[in-house]
Formats: C-alpha cells, structure tokens, sequence
C-alpha cells in the first residue's frame, strides 16, 4: 500500500475517534484492486487486456434509523495502458475511471464488534480514454450492487471489507465490467 493511503487511513481512524458519537453520520475511505480492463480498437478490431491501478473511494452519509442510512461517494482510479503494438496503434492509450454513486445502505449487527451490510443505488461512471488520437470520454448509469462485512475497532471506527458491482459499460471501445472487492476504514460521527 503507498504512504500516502495509509496515511489518509490513519487519519481518518484517529479524527473519527475524537468525533462526537452521535452515530447519525459516518465517513469513509476504500481502496480496491482496480482489475483487468479491456480496450478494442474501434478502427481494426484488436483488443488488448490490462490489469488496472488501484481505484480509491470516499463515502459519506446519514443513518436514518439503526439498520437504514443512505450513502454518497465517489472513487477515481483504475489507470491502465495498453499496448499499442497490439492494437496497432501509433501510441499507447491510456485508460482512467471516476464514479459517483448515491445508495442505500442496509445494515445488520450480530453483536457489538461484527456487522454486514448491503447496498442498493445508482452509479455515475465517467470512463477516459487518452492517446487514441483524441481524448474520449464515455459515460454511463448503472445499478449498484453491493454486500460487506464491518468489524468495529472501536464505538466510532470500523474496518470493512466490500464487494461492489457497477455494471458494464460497453460503448466506443471501451468494454469495462467494473467489480471491486475493496478494504476500509468508515468512522461514525
């Protein structure tokens, strides 16, 4: 993990610890493995596969009742080059993600340290794509998806651990799946 990701984790654990503990809202950070990408080239047909740079998140929202919250993020990530020898390409593309998401969250508590949840939303993604003669960007909304496990360090502050689904976006080139299995911190306050 880089220095700087530790750190903000590390921040974030420590401010959420010295927060009122009114519960009503919460905050948090994820970093995922950004996965395998694939890139076609619209003019001749290749493709070519890379496994992505990690995809970062934060979150924040607001528990309406103990089990209920609605929760909003964004995540930026998932830099990939391709080669362009095969795809036949003059020069190497370039591949990133930004997503914005609003959800609802559903939580159940087995006891005072363990928790699992699930979430049901909609998904903003922006894909860029750079170096293919001009910059193209490809949107689109999808269904969010998603299940975790929390385990609370303390009353404020819990590790989780989260699998999401965004959906695929298949449009100009660009055929992305985007699955993330991410690992966090989310601090109540």
């Amino acid at each position: 993990m880089s220095k700087a990701l530790i750190s903000t984790l590390l921040a974030t654990a420590v401010l959420a610890s010295s927060c009122a503990s009114a519960q009503d809202y919460f905050a948090g950070v994820t970093v995922a493995k950004g996965g395998e990408l694939t890139f076609r080239n619209p003019l001749n047909g290749n493709t070519d596969k890379d496994d992505a740079g990690a995809v970062f998140k934060v979150y924040g929202g607001y528990a309406l009742t103990d089990y209920l919250a609605l929760e909003g993020g964004y995540s930026q990530g998932a830099k990939a080059r391709f080669d362009k020898a095969a795809l036949g390409m003059a020069s190497d593309p370039t591949f990133k993600l930004n997503s914005f998401y609003l959800a609802a969250r559903a939580t159940h508590s087995f006891n005072d340290s363990w928790s699992v949840f699930g979430k049901l939303g909609v998904a903003r993604n922006r894909y860029t794509v750079a170096n293919t003669g001009n910059s193209d960007r490809v949107s689109s909304t999808k269904p969010l998806l998603g299940v975790g496990i929390a385990y609370n360090v303390t009353k404020d502050v819990a590790l989780t651990l989260e699998a999401e689904r965004l959906g695929r976006t298949r449009e100009d080139g660009i055929n992305v799946s985007h699955n993330t299995l991410q690992l966090g911190v989310k601090a109540g306050f």
